[in-house]
């Protein structure tokens, strides 16, 4: 049986790599399960994904939390707001096919959008909260 987290991760970046609109705002595939070295912005990575035992009496279950980051290459907070907006459409609420794991929910807990440390561009936070169950 595969591991959840990365079952979940592997349907979230195959949903984003399909949506046209998601892909035309990076400028090209650029969604990444880790920040490539010398990676052209504009780009989403798989931050970070938590994973929690959410098991109930004899049924096993996961909690995961995962994060992406967006960097983009614009001097304006719209490129990041628009990027986010295609991340939000795709994944809220999707139904994803997992490998060995059903997913019960996948929902947008918050994103933010802020000035990078260079102060010359904008990047955004995205934080998923999803529940899945083995098959």
């Amino acid at each position: 049986m595969s591991n959840a987290g990365f079952a979940l991760q592997s349907a979230m970046r195959s949903a984003l790599l399909a949506h046209p609109a998601l892909v035309a705002l990076l400028q090209g595939q650029h969604v990444y399960e880790e920040k490539p070295r010398g990676a052209e912005k504009s780009f989403v990575v798989f931050d970070a994904i938590e994973t929690r035992d959410w098991s109930v009496k004899d049924e096993r279950a996961h909690e995961h939390f995962v994060t992406l980051a967006v960097e983009t290459n614009s001097r304006s907070r719209k490129q990041a707001q628009d990027i986010v907006a295609e991340i939000e459409a795709v994944l809220d609420n999707a139904a994803l096919t997992l490998v060995d794991h059903a997913l019960v929910n996948l929902r947008l807990a918050f994103w933010t959008v802020n000035r990078a440390r260079n102060a010359e561009t904008y990047n955004a936070t995205l934080r998923f909260r999803a529940a899945t169950e083995p098959l």
